[in-house]
């Protein structure tokens, strides 16, 4: 199995990016997850053994709802069930055709729509996003996006359990904030948050800095030393990659967690601990598990409750919220005078894929606070890689774009930046309509851009 499969990588999600397909990121009780749906077909969703999309909250009817996929569409509709079903909050009485952006609420079950036809799904109302502050601490978390606003709900409800945690989600989407969320919010908050990278540890190492050691337990032991989860006690130890940590390491923490008492490395007294695990990976744990890489019992044992974290591609309503916040605190901290995004870059940024999820997107703005000579940011001020992919787009491996006409967009030879991501537009735009028969709605679904803005646009580039 190839290395990629194993991980959440921009690399997977670009292997299931198909026209007309959705995904659905399903928050139920103590879990999320993330769920491919079919390109066409009719979906069960309720608690019934013969549901296609079961749910296990006692909140949700044996037959709650059916959704409908057929050619880049998807719609809902109501069973008669119990508590109902609601869409954006409003209730639903008859078919609703979803958008990529809808919160649906199943009972107390949260459904929020992605699309795999396009890298960033509309938000379910134009204009600008509703933007929420956590204060966690010394931390703040800005949060825009309907499926991170759930997510935090979710783990505020977690964080008042004494479940163990498993966050999933690409390298950079947030799990460290996520992980952090879990421990102010719960009893332990007082109690020290330590947290360690599985994926910086031999063998050897992983054992001491998890354990604690004595002294002369090996050469350059010169003093006993308390592991961290000693350290710890009372409070949350945050396992960040965990999927990284040595087989040798697996057992003996798991073997720790199960009667809360350590040994370290070179002693012969256990000492009990008093501990909340909270552990995050960008791989795959289920497959690590079935090819022999990660230990089942210890897999179990970490995801008492699991969240999926979605990628900065799948929540463009936050980008623009994120990149003004990083360039501010960039600019403060080197002393310079506020910088401004210009509209031309800000579209830029939300349309990069960023495979480096928010983590990039930091390091990216501040670059501009360091190198940028003028108070207004334009496109060109962006580090090269964000803009040779945006003149290089990659075509959908399931259908690879149809060449332009010439007179099908302008000619990029020495256009702007902003030129040309509008022929970008325009040609996909132009695409959508050939593919859909010149149908908007369904053109304007298949690409992910909201209808008002598409009819908008349509006649902006005088197409028909």
């Amino acid at each position: 199995m190839r290395e990629e499969d194993q991980t959440w990588t921009q690399d997977k999600v670009r292997v299931s990016v198909r026209a007309g397909w959705f995904r659905l990121l399903v928050v139920d009780g103590a879990t999320s997850s993330m769920v491919e749906l079919p390109p066409k077909g009719l979906l069960l969703v309720g608690r019934a053994p013969e549901a296609d999309l079961r749910l296990a909250d006692r909140s949700v009817s044996r037959r709650h709802a059916r959704i409908f996929l057929d050619e880049g569409q998807m719609r809902i509709t109501d069973l008669e069930s119990h508590n109902g079903v609601r869409v954006n909050g409003q209730p639903l009485t008859q078919v609703h055709t979803l958008q990529p952006g809808d919160v649906v609420n199943i009972g107390e079950v949260h459904l929020v729509v992605y699309t795999a036809a396009a890298s960033t799904p509309a938000s379910p109302a134009e204009g600008a996003p509703q933007v929420t502050e956590l204060t966690l601490g010394e931390r703040t978390v800005v949060v825009a996006d309907p499926a991170m606003k759930r997510l935090y709900e979710l783990i505020r409800r977690l964080a008042a359990s004494e479940l163990p945690v498993l966050i999933l989600g690409e390298t950079g989407a947030g799990k460290e904030n996520a992980a952090f969320a879990v421990h102010h919010w719960s009893r332990r908050s007082g109690k020290p948050f330590v947290a360690l990278n599985c994926a910086t540890l031999g063998e050897t190492l992983a054992e001491s800095e998890l354990f604690g050691h004595e002294k002369g337990a090996f050469t350059g032991a010169a003093s006993a030393k308390e592991g961290l989860l000693e350290t710890a006690a009372g409070g949350t130890v945050f396992l960040d990659e965990v999927g990284e940590l040595p087989q040798g390491a697996q057992a003996k923490l798991l073997r720790a967690l199960e009667a809360r008492r350590i040994l370290r490395v070179g002693g012969t007294r256990e000492r009990d601990i008093d501990i909340r695990i909270v552990a995050a990976t960008h791989r795959q744990l289920e497959r690590e598990v079935e090819a022999g890489r990660f230990r089942r019992d210890l897999f179990f044992r970490l995801g008492g409750a699991t969240v999926v974290l979605p990628p900065l591609r799948d929540r463009p309503s936050e980008v623009g919220v994120l990149a003004r916040r990083f360039l501010d605190k960039a600019c403060a901290a080197t002393g310079r005078e506020p910088l401004t995004l210009a509209p031309a870059t800000l579209e830029v940024l939300e349309r990069h894929g960023w495979p480096g999820n928010v983590r990039e997107l930091k390091n990216t703005l501040e670059y501009v606070a360091a190198t940028v000579d003028q108070s207004l940011v334009e496109p060109k001020h962006l580090p090269e890689r964000i803009l040779s992919a945006l003149r290089s787009p990659e075509p959908g491996p399931e259908a690879p774009a149809e060449a332009p006409s010439p007179a099908a967009a302008p000619s990029r030879r020495g256009a702007s930046v902003s030129e040309e991501m509008r022929a970008l537009e325009r040609e996909r735009m132009v695409e959508a309509l050939r593919a859909t028969g010149g149908v908007k709605v369904r053109a304007a679904e298949l690409i992910g851009m909201p209808m008002r803005t598409f009819a908008l646009k349509c006649k902006r580039y005088g197409l028909p």
